[in-house]
């Protein structure tokens, strides 16, 4: 597959310059309301050819790359009747088409999804609270083609830190919104909620350990018309999950010609050698069926590893000699036998192949009742590290890996939905009913590994495994040979909804229409853990290389065992009603409330109250409080799992339970309820002119009974406990709980500027971001811990310092870009803030903190008819986070150089291997040079 796409992607590249030798004109315009004002942010497409505009803050907008011919040009923006009228253009020509607008209070059009109000809207400045829109034009300037760093890259309130070491993150990698967890916010797609992923993210940096997200890269980026974001609390409108606001990715649709584009790029540090190549192909067709459309899109994705690792001057291979290392982790004098770097140190190899699906139907000729559908596909295969284990290590056998080995996981990700329903309106009532199933699986497959005891014998005929007396040749004998790859088990997750929405603006006696909408929703979940191979959960009872016990199952992830295996589901409920309308001219009033019913823990009721005030066309004054909620996940309910944990430099057996587990229970577990919240949030949004819109929003988002991992408990006391009741093999225990409050507060600031320059138009635009985590409430220790000095807290300091420092306290990006004629430009400044982190060390004293930064990206591009070529670069000075440096000793609290203890330094670099801020924000894989190539396939 990558060899067909490299191949179509250069054939690509070599005909886009004779598609330039096209002769092609443009059609330009200005689009107005019914009183002759200026309607920014229109859409305005010529059918049949893919081409489109967004009008500016004058209302104007230029399409460029039309051929010779006669055309449909079609306007859309939300709140206003879609219009339509035919162009004619001659060769090489120009032709000049206007647009004046009529309100519309209903319509049927999935893409006029506005999260935020289920009214009509026409801008998102008129919501009362804070929405940004990103359309496909802002999207396919961000010089990548992964949904979530997209995501990130256009909103400041979003972080999405590239992950290293982490297991199953490295491969599906969570986002967060305004510094919660990925699970509080909810995605949807043209309105719909969005499934989860199976993975529990146990690992994670940048956020505190026990969530799942949804897997934004599983979408096809040429699928998105545009992306809205919601800052704030929703859950009284959506549901569950909305806690830190909402994404809608609407997905575009209609008639289209063929398009297809192309980028291919690697990463050119100054101090590493050329890596992490990344070759992207895709594209889309819409074409006509029968009254409607029907929209298809694919996308390819190979992106091959980076690393970022420094030489281990301590990995002999065996043979006693180490390489000399200098101070930059540059091998110096070779004598070890080990190629370096021994350890990998950035991102994985991924390869995805997403689809995507999108029909309307109408069914009659007025477009009163239609069909609509949509759906998803996608394929992943990735992998990831674990730590590497040196020859002697007591977890190898030499017989297998002479030098020793570095495991790897190499999974399989399946993700795929379908959603449909049928929309109608009928007296006056807007109707939506449908339904929507998604599904989401991760096989852990795992090479370069074994199980150490199975014992060093790989010969099917000869297995050396003893069993649990140890005596080889009895009946206990396990009978299978060790292995160096494994399939260590499945997860699986899966969503069905159904639900019925109806609108109306109603007339009750108010200054305005009263616009109601009401809706019912069921939802299934279905969560299930499937066992791995024997061999890679089994314990084959064989001694260590070095007579000592040796842990059974497959080395850096033991398989998920029988007794991990679950298949649970739930089911839900829930009503809800939502109120607007403007009470006065310049009043506009949002009410809704939400009632749920769990089939696993009972029922709630949220509510929301919003308000907007314009005391001037050019300022909106706006204000919003409501509760939330969001349901355990079944993940978190149900996830079972015997993971190595390496702790304070020392690799550790650690159980992760269900609250229901036996040894859950033993240690004082008590079962999941919901999370709670309140969110408060005021700002303004002020236009002093057309060409200028200023907005910011303060925010304060309360959760109580907030669900984590407690810390790993593995003290004496701990595992006498767990000897007591039966439960042995581990070293340590960890189970979900209820454990805290949090506070998160902050402020929201973004700008627009747009001004002539010359011939051409420099449009600026400044977003920042400031994020403030604090820890309210913390439970005690269960009292099954009373006399236990060992254990001091429900969390411990790595799982504190992830949730009120693992993310930047400011970010903000500052973009300019110039248009002229057929040129374009970008510049592009990204400023990440301090931030603090205790992982991978993972012990109590070995807080880093890590200082702010500052990026630049740029792009350049050139248009002739239907070909765009660009070129640009991501991080262009090559700007990498900060080391860590902490010489604080890990026993004492005292200074590491003075006392000769342990450094903390040492445990989160690994010794000297992991160089850079595990949890930075932007990664460490430095500068990357991209060019692409977008075509349109005109027939």
């Amino acid at each position: 597959m990558r060899r067909a796409a490299t191949l179509f992607a250069s054939l690509l590249f070599a005909l886009a310059p004779a598609a330039l030798l096209a002769q092609g004109g443009s059609i330009r315009g200005r689009v107005t309301d019914a009183a002759g004002a200026a309607l920014p942010r229109t859409q305005v497409s010529v059918e049949g050819t893919g081409l489109r505009a967004t009008s500016d803050e004058q209302g104007r907008y230029d399409i460029r790359g039309v051929g010779a011919g006669t055309y449909t040009v079609r306007v859309r923006l939300l709140g206003y009747v879609p219009q339509s009228t035919r162009v004619t253009v001659a060769a090489g020509g120009s032709a000049e088409q206007n647009f004046s607008m009529t309100s519309q209070p209903i319509a049927l059009s999935p893409v006029d999804v506005t999260v935020g109000s289920r009214a009509r809207h026409t801008a998102a400045e008129e919501l009362a609270v804070p929405v940004d829109v990103f359309t496909a034009e802002v999207i396919a300037m961000q010089g990548t083609n992964e949904t979530s760093q997209i995501l990130q890259s256009l909103a400041p309130s979003v972080n999405f830190p590239r992950q290293s070491v982490t297991d199953a993150t490295d491969v599906v990698r969570p986002f967060t919104l305004r510094g919660l967890s990925p699970d509080h916010t909810l995605v949807l797609i043209n309105g719909w909620r969005r499934h989860q992923t199976a993975v529990v993210n146990t690992f994670a940096y940048g956020t505190g350990a026990g969530s799942s997200g949804v897997d934004m890269n599983a979408i096809p980026s040429s699928a998105i018309d545009r992306i809205e974001v919601l800052r704030d609390g929703a859950s009284a409108q959506y549901g569950s999950d909305a806690i830190a606001g909402v994404v809608n990715l609407v997905l575009k649709e209609g008639e289209f010609v063929p398009f297809v584009n192309a980028s291919t790029g690697a990463y050119m540090p100054r101090d590493y050698s050329r890596d992490g190549t990344t070759l992207d192909v895709n594209g889309g067709y819409g074409f006509k069926l029968g009254r409607g459309s029907l929209g298809l899109f694919a996308q390819y994705l190979d992106r091959q590893p980076t690393n970022r690792a420094w030489a281990d001057p301590f990995d002999d291979g065996g043979t006693g000699l180490t390489d000399s290392v200098n101070s930059r982790g540059q091998v110096v004098i070779k004598r070890s036998p080990v190629p370096q770097p021994n350890y990998h140190w950035g991102d994985g190899l991924e390869q995805d192949l997403m689809t995507m699906a999108n029909l309307r139907l109408p069914l009659n000729d007025a477009g009163t009742t239609e069909v609509y559908s949509f759906g998803s596909y996608s394929s992943r295969q990735g992998t990831g590290n674990g730590y590497r284990r040196y020859a002697t290590d007591a977890r190898n056998w030499t017989e297998i890996y002479t030098l020793g080995f570095l495991p790897e996981f190499a999974p399989d990700v399946t993700d795929y939905s379908a959603t449909g329903g049928i929309r109608s309106v009928t007296r006056g009532w807007s109707i939506d009913a449908g339904g929507s199933f998604g599904h989401n699986d991760f096989v852990y497959n795992l090479r370069n590994t074994l199980n150490t005891s199975l014992g060093p014998c790989l010969a099917p005929a000869a297995p050396c495994a003893p069993g649990a007396d140890s005596i080889l040749g009895n009946g206990d004998d396990p009978g299978i040979t060790n292995q160096t790859s494994f399939m260590a088990g499945r997860l699986r997750r899966e969503e069905l909804s159904a639900g019925v929405n109806a609108a109306k603006a109603v007339t009750v006696g108010l200054p305005a229409p009263l616009n109601v909408a009401l809706g019912v929703m069921f939802r299934r979940e279905a969560y299930r853990i499937t066992r791995g191979e024997t061999a890679s959960w089994i314990d084959g009872g064989h001694l260590a290389q070095d007579s000592s016990d040796a842990v059974g199952g497959s080395q850096v992830f033991p398989g998920f065992a029988p007794g991990d295996e679950v298949n649970a589901n739930r089911t839900n409920v829930g009503a809800y009603i939502d109120l607007e309308t403007n009470l006065a001219p310049k009043f506009l009033a949002n009410v809704a409330g939400r009632f749920e019913n769990y089939s696993d823990f009972g029922s709630l009721l949220t509510g929301k109250v919003a308000f907007r005030v314009q005391p001037s066309p050019r300022l909106t004054l706006r204000a919003a409080g409501s509760t939330g909620f969001r349901a355990p996940g079944l993940g978190q309910i149900n996830f079972s799992k015997v993971v190595t944990n390496v702790i304070a430099g020392a690799p550790i057996q650690v159980g992760i339970f269900p609250v229901a587990d036996s040894a859950a229970r033993l240690l004082g577990s008590r079962p999941l309820k919901e999370e709670t919240s309140i969110n408060l949030s005021a700002g303004f949004a002020f236009s002093p002119s057309d060409a200028f819109t200023l907005t910011v929003d303060a925010f304060s988002v309360k959760v109580n009974d907030r669900i984590l991992l407690v810390a790993t408990f593995d003290s004496d006391t701990t595992l006498a406990i767990l000897a007591a009741g039966g439960i042995t093999g581990v070293g340590g225990v960890q189970y979900f709980t209820n454990g805290l409050d949090t506070r998160t507060t902050g402020v929201d600031v973004t700008s627009d500027l747009r001004v002539p320059a010359g011939a051409g138009v420099v449009q600026v635009t400044a977003a920042a971001n400031f994020t403030k985590n604090k820890i309210t409430r913390l439970d005690p220790l269960p009292a099954e811990f009373a006399n236990d000095p060992d254990e001091t807290s429900l969390i411990d300091s790595v799982t504190y310092i992830a949730i009120t420092e693992e993310r930047p306290d400011w970010r903000g990006t500052l973009t300019a870009q110039y248009s002229v004629s057929r040129f374009h430009s970008l510049i592009r400044a990204s400023y990440y803030g301090k931030f603090s982190s205790a992982q991978p060390g993972f012990c109590d004293r070995c807080r880093e903190e890590y200082g702010a930064k500052a990026l630049v990206d740029a792009e350049i591009g050139y248009q002739i008819n239907q070909v765009k070529l660009a070129l640009g670069v991501r991080n262009l000075f090559d700007t990498y986070p900060d080391q860590p440096k902490s010489i604080t000793d890990i026993d004492t609290g005292g200074n590491c150089l003075l006392t000769g203890g342990s450094c903390a330094r040492d445990y989160n670099n690994n010794y000297g291997t992991f160089p850079w801020a595990a949890a930075s924000p932007f990664g460490y894989n430095g500068r990357f040079l991209y060019a692409r190539v977008e075509m349109r396939l005109n027939p």
